[in-house]
């Protein structure tokens, strides 16, 4: 992780100092992964009920992070001959790493999940199951990456806009 943590401690202080001022491509990366990220949906394990609270479950924020370390590979695969050393791709890297540290736990749950049901199951069912297969010390390892995930993003967001306004 400390590698992650440089690249975006080194962007940010780029950005700070005003040595990197983003250019439109890297512009373009942000937005369309900002826009991209936004637009994926909750997902569920198959025959997994909505959640009756608007937080959602916690394996859906887990799928959903899954989700988001995909599409930051596939964008990085995609602009990587744009912007070979770039800040922005850094970050993206930064990002999609991080997300990327849930994928065996996010199959561990499917696993779990394919094995114990294949009927219909109860919101409060559901509760019991997660509460045994996402633990709170697990859920708080979760929320902690969050917070990172949260951290670099708020860099990116910051490289956004400060490339946005400038001249």
């Amino acid at each position: 992780m400390s590698q992650a943590v440089d690249a975006v401690d080194a962007a940010a202080i780029a950005l700070n100092e005003r040595s990197w001022t983003p250019s439109d491509y890297e512009l373009a990366l942000g937005r369309d992964f900002f826009s991209r990220r936004d637009g994926l949906p909750q997902r569920l394990l198959p025959g997994m009920p909505a959640c009756p609270t608007p937080q959602g479950w916690g394996t859906q924020h887990v799928l959903w992070l899954e989700d988001v370390s995909y599409l930051a590979d596939e964008m990085l695969a995609a602009w990587q001959s744009w912007l070979p050393a770039s800040h922005m791709m850094a970050l993206l890297g930064a990002y999609g790493g991080l997300a990327a540290s849930v994928r065996p736990l996010s199959a561990q749950l499917a696993q779990a999940w394919e094995a114990e049901w294949s009927g219909p199951i109860s919101p409060q069912e559901t509760s019991w199951w997660e509460d045994w297969h996402l633990p709170p010390e697990q859920r708080q390892q979760v929320d902690a990456l969050t917070e990172r995930l949260v951290l670099v993003g708020s860099v990116m967001v910051m490289a956004v806009n400060q490339g946005g306004t400038a001249g």
